[in-house]
């Protein structure tokens, strides 16, 4: 069971980290000089998953370089992959108390 809270928890820190990167983007979306970061979701060897932040070196395309509609579906994904890892800490306690019970 601890296992499935750990993906869960982590879980909750890489839609949080996606969420806090888009929010950073939309906030400077008009700034002429602002190189907006991208947040990289992967999954280690525990099948956990990661998010790596990273920022383009040099600023790329016409201003301004933050693309407002993807910033905010990204960030609705984020909101959902929250829900989700939430649903798999909550799923996961469930069984944990339903095994206490039968044991006891």
């Amino acid at each position: 069971m601890t296992d499935a809270m750990n993906i869960g928890a982590a879980g909750l820190r890489a839609a949080e980290a996606r969420v806090n990167v888009r929010a950073q983007n939309i906030v400077n979306w008009l700034s002429e000089d602002y190189r907006p970061i991208e947040a990289e979701q992967t999954t280690d060897a525990s099948g956990a998953p990661r998010v790596r932040v990273s920022r383009p070196p040099e600023l790329q395309g016409e201003y301004p370089f933050v693309d407002l509609a993807s910033e905010l579906v990204d960030m609705k994904m984020g909101q959902r992959a929250y829900e989700a890892s939430a649903k798999v800490i909550r799923t996961a306690d469930e069984m944990s108390k339903t095994l206490l019970d039968a044991i006891a």
